[in-house]
């Protein structure tokens, strides 16, 4: 573990390292984007989801009130998904969304969370 944070106090690794943390933040996302979008057309039940979204009044005004009516919308949803009104296809698609967004959090938190380590531990040698 030592050598990773001495490596971490050359400046050419750090770089490298910080663009593959910002590949590991971006990357993932944009393609899981790509995915959820190509395919929850396959199905009515994903159209119909896909039109409940475009149609849902989005309160952007900054308030705590606009955040919590949106999230109270997106709580609604999500439970109609998981009640199976939009069909099996939308609901194992956003189970693979639900999943791969938590592994995708946990491995930005570990990855993140080695650059904060390496960042202490080379302090306290300064």
């Amino acid at each position: 573990m030592d050598a990773i944070a001495h490596a971490f106090l050359d400046p050419t690794v750090r770089g490298w390292y910080l663009i593959g943390c910002l590949a590991l933040l971006l990357l993932p996302m944009v393609a899981l984007s790509v995915w959820f979008h190509r395919g929850i057309r396959h199905s009515p039940g994903g159209r119909a989801l896909m039109r409940r979204q475009r149609g849902s009044r989005i309160w952007a005004r900054g308030s705590l009130a606009d955040a919590a009516y949106n999230a109270g919308d997106g709580v609604s949803i999500m439970q109609d998904i998981n009640a199976g009104r939009y069909g099996r296809h939308a609901k194992a698609m956003m189970s693979r969304v639900y999943w791969f967004t938590g592994a995708w959090v946990v491995l930005n938190a570990i990855a993140f969370g080695i650059l904060i380590w390496a960042d202490e531990i080379n302090r306290v040698v300064e």
